[in-house]
């Protein structure tokens, strides 16, 4: 069950509060304390004893481990706080008060398991044959772990994980990212989006079969994203209210059209969307739109039908029998695939050729009966199948016996941590595109993510729990970064509803707008709130603020044990949010010991933050990335637990010069900001993005220190000494992702130094801007080298027989003036691995060879304001593995010549725009002659 993963997970968390509080070395106090975690794990262990839980109990098991959650965590934080004021006499000085209060805390528990024992009445008889279906399906590997442990481990998760990566379909490739048994479906609807026929068209299925699956897939279809100008895909709620809709079309225009304001009426919103379309060929895709003929009827003066070629296109689980009186409207009924699809596509995707023989014929059949030909169920079951040992699927086969379904299934497979890391995904809005950077830190802030031996760093835990949730199909990837890693994920809407019940059962997170109308009658103290942006609730907003006053609706709701708190209200601007939110954080510090672990407000327009924030001593992250915020206050440096500072794209140029107190910081996300103060030894930062770089900060028993980075991009003006900065960076053989950028006191492009990197043997990712005397070796390059970008460096001679000897290389950006040759010769056998080149802005560039042999595995060319380049090596436009060429701001002649020549596979965009010079460029015809 879901509450007995939240108990789980709960109950580890405090125990690793206890563990990494040195609180004395009285053998007395350290005596309390290992009972009170034995006392832990007797709680989680009669907890686990019953798998089948009224809900009334289970509310009483979740009441009672949280009370126990509060207890440890203001007892670790006072400890904290008192060690900031008093130092190391905090433990003589308050022993007998530590004391006490372990023995208080101790004596709770106790209570609260003879209460728990004395509800506890579940039969022994009947165990044996439940526990195939109602525990983990599989149980092919046990889970577990004592709170007397110095290192708690998790027995099977390394081993699980390297078996499904070498035995699973496991692939982040876009091949992976695609559709089985679904491409006659999608050339149905684009064939008729693509004609100028009906202008609805009605996409119904059951849930499962794949009906976003399909509007997505032809949403980024590059006939469709030829065919028109305007698109918007808009996911929508079961309780949709009209004006979200509008809403999310009248963000998309907000680059072509005025700003738009959910304080709009409806009419007016209705009458700015449809001044716009009327002239524009638009598609509307609505997913999740189940009520579709009243969604129809309430939308039909904001979308014209003008002629022109223009769709809307919904997406609905409703029944196949039409039910509106719509004329102009096409229907496409989704079916289940056939037997002979499902069992191909469910052995597809788990791989295991040599272990078939091992499933009967009957196997085969239940295996089909609980897929129901629904792809949503084949990808969930082949998941679990992909990461079992062949030799233990016949223990899947005993939970399908007792007609468990599919989502059941495996979800009942999962750790109790990647249940909770699961369920956390439904906070997240439906269809939500998630930065996975920003997921994986939320479950190590969140406290989901449990230590073990194996890795140093939590991070490194968490990784390995999405790559499992990613092979089990549960998370869905909807963007790559160019080297094709997960760059965003999103769960599946009929696995969204499904987790969303379980969230509710368990209380995990409640919303912003039933918490403050009293609206939510959970007797649990709230753990999480979320704030969702709704026009539909916005007059709640309008009068009602995060003031105790405001709490009398709902008295249950008491800010001080509030642990997350999530936003996705967007609004631009909207002060009213951004003073309640001052007034809500003020609040909870206000109340007593701030327990906030999370305040994730990314996207939030400028909220404020009171004075007094670093008196919240237990938060682990803080995302403020886009938030325009001007300044930080001052005590953001007393935050001693914090993990996570994002500060990207804000107005903060300044830090106060207490930052580094926070020792356990690891993520540092600035905006080309100047740090003028002393590292401590203690910081173990692993990413360290937007630094800004003068001989004022320094790198000697400075930066140096910071020997751990993974993520280091520094903006830096040294115009006589850069070998301090390449001397430290060549130390740093963790590093994976690098970018350096050189420019003078007047932010223009300056001399970039280039020490040998050759030892950093994790480097993928390297960005270099700024002028190269010359391109380094080959082998001065790491020698793991996926990804290298190239700004502003003049080179006079050719770059590419160097570059095309690097091993591992799959993406490569000549950007804005890199190299200013006029000839460019690509020879046999380079770039083996390239799959991505852009070349933009190479304005001396004239001739362009690629002999035989070379660039084999190009994908994607992109060819941008090269205005000299006379054509496009004939021998590359005709190999069979190019499948995309974008050419932008080109001469006509040019395009229509490589439009002649090229593959008739390949698909050719030509885009027009005018790009105006760069700040450096204007007026200055001698740039490339810069030594």
């Amino acid at each position: 069950m879901a509450v007995e993963a939240i108990v789980s997970v709960v109950l580890q968390k405090v125990t690793d509060m206890l563990k990494g509080q040195s609180l004395t070395q009285n053998k007395l106090l350290v005596y309390e304390v290992q009972e009170i975690m034995k006392s832990l794990d007797s709680m989680r262990d009669l907890i686990m004893i019953s798998t089948k839980v009224v809900n009334q109990q289970a509310e009483e098991y979740l009441q009672a481990v949280y009370t126990v959650e509060d207890g440890i965590e203001k007892f670790t934080l006072n400890v904290v706080r008192r060690r900031k004021v008093f130092g190391f006499l905090t433990n003589h000085i308050f022993f007998f008060d530590n004391l006490n209060s372990c023995i208080k805390i101790h004596q709770n528990i106790k209570n609260t398991l003879t209460k728990l024992k004395d509800h506890e009445h579940v039969p022994n008889e009947g165990k044996k044959e439940e526990k195939c279906s109602e525990t983990r399906a599989t149980d092919h590997v046990s889970f577990s772990y004592s709170c007397n442990e110095e290192v708690m481990q998790i027995v099977g998760i390394k081993e699980r994980f390297h078996q499904m990566k070498n035995t699973s379909s496991f692939s982040y490739k876009e091949e992976e990212m695609g559709i089985f048994g679904l491409r006659k479906d999608v050339d149905t609807v684009v064939n008729q989006l693509t004609n100028n026929c009906e202008h609805v068209v009605l996409i119904v299925g059951l849930g499962g079969i794949g009906k976003t699956t399909l509007a997505r897939t032809i949403y980024k279809h590059r006939d469709i994203k030829q065919r028109f100008q305007f698109r918007v895909w808009v996911s929508v709620l079961e309780d949709y209210a009209t004006k979200d809709i509008l809403l999310s079309v009248l963000k998309a225009m907000d680059s072509v059209t005025e700003k738009c304001s959910n304080k709009d009426d409806e009419e007016t919103m209705k009458f700015k969307v449809s001044e716009y379309l009327k002239n524009t060929r638009y598609l509307i895709i609505l997913d999740g739109a189940n009520n579709y003929s009243n969604i129809l009827e309430d939308i039909k003066e904001a979308f014209p039908h003008v002629r022109n070629g223009s769709k809307l296109v919904l997406t609905s689980t409703q029944n196949m029998e039409l039910k509106t009186t719509h004329v102009n409207l096409f229907l496409h009924c989704m079916m289940p695939l056939s037997e002979d699809d499902s069992w191909k596509m469910f052995k597809e995707k788990v791989g295991r050729k040599n272990s078939w023989d091992l499933v009967t014929p009957e196997s085969k059949q239940a295996i089909l009966l609980s897929c129901k030909g629904l792809p949503l169920n084949i990808v969930l079951l082949a998941g679990l199948f992909s990461l079992t040992d062949p030799n233990r699927w016949s223990r899947i086969f005993c939970g399908m016996q007792n007609s468990m379904d599919v989502l059941s299934l495996c979800y009942n497979d999962l750790s109790d941590n990647l249940k909770v890391c699961l369920l956390y995904l439904v906070l997240f809005p439906k269809e939500f595109d998630i930065p996975v950077r920003r997921l994986l830190r939320l479950w190590v802030a969140e406290g989901f993510v449990k230590h073990n031996s194996t890795h140093v760093y939590l991070e490194d835990i968490a990784q390995t729990y999405f790559d499992e949730l990613v092979n089990r199909n549960m998370l869905q990837i909807s963007k790559l970064r160019s080297d094709n890693s997960p760059r965003r994920c999103f769960v599946l809407g009929v696995l969204h509803d499904y987790l969303l019940v379980k969230a509710k059962e368990t209380n995990l997170f409640h919303t912003y707008h039933n918490l403050i109308n009293g609206e939510d009658n959970s007797s649990l103290k709230v753990r999480r709130m979320v704030e969702y942006e709704s026009p539909k609730r916005e007059h709640v907003s309008k009068n009602i603020s995060f003031h105790k006053k405001s709490q009398a609706k709902s008295s249950l709701f008491n800010p001080s044990n509030l642990r997350t708190y999530v936003s996705f209200n967007h609004q631009q601007p909207d002060y009213m949010q951004a003073n309640r939110i001052g007034n809500f954080l003020g609040n909870i510090i206000n109340d007593g010991l701030g327990l906030l672990r999370v305040l994730d407000l990314e996207g939030v327009y400028k909220p404020i933050l009171p004075e007094n924030i670093g008196n919240l001593c237990n938060l682990r992250y803080l995302g403020l990335r886009l938030t325009y915020l001007d300044s930080l206050p001052p005590s953001v440096g007393e935050l001693a637990h914090l993990e996570t500072l994002d500060l990207k794209h804000t107005c903060i140029d300044e830090l106060p010069c207490s930052i580094f107190k926070m020792k356990k910081l690891h993520h540092l996300h600035l905006n080309e900001m100047r740090l003028n103060m002393q590292l401590p030894s203690s910081l173990k930062l692993l990413t360290l993005w937007g630094l800004f770089l003068d001989k004022k900060v320094p790198i000697k028993d400075g930066l140096d220190k910071l020997d751990h980075l993974r993520e280091l991009g520094i903006t830096f003006h040294l115009p006589s000494n850069q070998e301090d900065l390449m001397n430290w960076i060549a130390n740093l053989t963790d590093l994976r992702s690098l970018r350096l950028r050189s420019k003078d006191n007047l932010g223009y492009p300056s001399d970039l130094m280039f020490r040998s990197m050759s030892n950093l043997g994790q480097l993928s990712h390297l960005n270099l801007l700024g002028r190269l005397e010359k391109l380094p070796d080959y082998n001065e390059f790491p020698p793991t080298l996926k990804v290298l970008t190239l700004s502003i460096s003049l080179l006079k001679s050719d770059p590419m027989e160097t570059i095309g000897q690097l091993p591992c290389l799959t993406v490569l950006r000549l950007l804005g003036q890199s190299y200013i040759g006029k000839e460019m010769v690509c020879v046999q056998g380079g770039f083996s691995r390239l799959k991505v080149l852009k070349m933009w802005m190479l304005k001396e560039l004239e001739s362009w060879v690629v002999e035989e042999g070379s660039m084999q595995s190009l994908k994607h060319l992109e060819i941008r304001c090269c205005e000299k380049l006379h054509s496009i090596p004939t021998t590359l436009l005709q190999q069979a593995q190019l499948e995309n060429l974008v050419l932008t701001g080109m001469p006509q002649a040019f395009a229509t010549d490589v439009e002649r020549l090229k593959s008739d596979h390949t698909w050719m965009t030509i885009k027009q725009w005018k790009f105006p010079p760069l700040p450096w460029e204007q007026g200055d015809s001698t740039l490339v002659n810069h030594s």
